[in-house]
Order: structure tokens, then sequence, then C-alpha cells
């Protein structure tokens, strides 16, 4: 079994943040809305919108 150097590791990461990233955008860009302007009150005025955030992000 070949294990990865981690310079590959982290190419992968990177790669696969930045396609969750893009594939994520509408409902990041809704949490962002939801958050602007806001310090302790985010926790739970955002909280459906960041698991939302969070669901798509662990499908990809």
């Amino acid at each position: 079994m070949n294990a990865l150097s981690r310079r590959e590791e982290e190419t992968i990461l990177k790669a696969t943040k930045a396609r969750a990233l893009k594939e994520c955008d509408q409902v990041v860009k809704e949490f962002a809305v939801c958050a602007s302007g806001r310090t302790i009150s985010v926790a739970w005025a955002c909280r459906d919108k960041l698991k939302v955030v969070q669901d798509c992000m662990i499908q990809l």
C-alpha cells in the first residue's frame, strides 16, 4: 500500500476544499448574509444556515 506524501495530501485537500466551496457557494453566501453585521448573535441567529453549509461540505 502506497502512502501519499505530505505535498500530495495538501494538494488533494486544497482541491477538495476548492470544489466544496464552489459547489456550496450559494449556501455559503446565504450564511454570510445572515452573519453580516453580527457578532455573538450569529451563533443562534444563523444556526440553521450554518448547518446547511456544514451538510453541503460533508457531502462532497
